[in-house]
């Protein structure tokens, strides 16, 4: 069983961000090596450089702004394995230097999704310009080493409490239901951690005529999958033509492999993400 643990983690962000708290949660423990990323690209650019000893967890999915479409690119054109996923309640808060009120704000930063996360409670306060920025902890991290006046950050209360930013509003965002599913991921070379799997992702492209995906995803009824996400994303140079990213849950692993099988034969291509163990199920108290 490999210990994922001694791994270095790579996150889209700086100390303090939303995916460095996800990869704590995920393992259950603070004891992380945290390598962090400016962009999404270079994230995956530093797990493609050094993948034996590196994971990396990407944002995917937010219950507001939606799917992170480039991400998914990002997974498949680097031949990514999805691992495992994990969900993170998603508090933002928006915060400045000490002694400031919401009337002495001029700026807001944050990376553009928090933004967009938190447009109810900002439509409130119309004197205050967004700035998007590349991550929530770093938006935090420069206004306390440039001494910025009158600039408040979205970010998370940790990254108010590593950055002693005072918090002028907890909990901003547009709804309490605001949740981010993210996937850790290794290098497509590394051997796969063992399990008990029932979860898998997988991509295919289907035939541009009618009724071809209804039959690939018969197979899923056929064989008791739960069919949890359908993506499409259209086929680079080509027109009419798309991928399909699906999430599947199951019960019984050789289902899962019976239905693999046939759905080869029902699709022009299906390639497998990720098996891994699907994440705790969330209800709307607990998240809120």
């Amino acid at each position: 069983m490999l210990n994922l643990k001694d791994k270095k983690i790579i996150v889209q962000g700086f100390q303090g961000c939303f995916h460095e708290e996800a990869a704590r949660k995920y393992f259950q423990t603070n004891d992380l090596q945290i390598i962090p990323a400016t962009t999404f690209e270079i994230l995956a650019k530093k797990l493609v450089e050094s993948p034996q000893d590196q994971l990396a967890i990407i944002a995917i999915e937010n219950s507001i702004a939606g799917t992170i479409l480039q991400n998914y690119r990002i997974l498949r054109e680097n031949q990514f394995r999805v691992i495992g996923e994990v969900y993170l309640r998603i508090r933002h808060n928006i915060m400045a230097l000490p002694n400031q009120k919401i009337a002495d704000i001029q700026e807001v930063h944050s990376h553009p999704m928090a933004l967009n996360q938190c447009l109810e409670f900002l439509s409130k306060h119309p004197h205050i310009r967004l700035v998007e920025s590349e991550d929530t902890a770093l938006s935090a991290k420069n206004i306390r080493e440039h001494q910025l006046q009158n600039i408040a950050a979205i970010a998370s209360e940790t990254a108010a409490n590593i950055y002693d930013l005072e918090i002028l509003n907890k909990g901003i965002e547009t709804s309490n239901v605001n949740y981010t599913r993210f996937f850790m991921v290794q290098d497509g070379t590394q051997i796969l951690p063992e399990g008990n799997f029932d979860k898998a992702s997988i991509y295919m492209r289907v035939a541009h005529e009618k009724g071809s995906l209804m039959r690939a995803l018969e197979c899923l009824y056929n064989n008791e999958i739960n069919l949890t996400k359908l993506q499409s994303f259209p086929v680079l140079g080509r027109i009419n033509e798309y991928y399909f990213h699906i999430d599947l849950e199951f019960d019984d692993f050789r289902k899962y492999q019976k239905m693999m099988k046939e759905i080869e034969v029902a699709t022009l291509m299906v390639e497998v993400l990720g098996v891994y163990k699907k994440a705790n199920i969330y209800d709307h108290q607990a998240i809120g």
